[in-house]
């Protein structure tokens, strides 16, 4: 079953300046709605790490495809 994992990150600055990430996850990285919530508490990790102006908001896993975009 396929399972995505997206993730909302917010500006500190301007908690109502947020945006959705999806990331690639590695064909190996099998996700299931189990796991998901874990790898997005990594993946989300990784990010603000990388951006740290914002901070992480919401982790979603639903199955299917990406989800359609939509304000946080």
């Amino acid at each position: 079953m396929l399972v995505t994992l997206s993730m909302v990150f917010c500006l500190i600055a301007d908690p109502t300046q947020c945006h959705t990430v999806t990331p690639l996850i590695p064909d190996d990285q099998y996700l299931t709605m189990s796991n998901c919530p874990i790898a997005g508490q990594a993946e989300g990790a990784r990010w603000v790490d990388e951006h740290p102006l914002y901070r992480m908001k919401r982790v979603r896993c639903h199955m299917g495809n990406k989800p359609p975009e939509r304000s946080a």
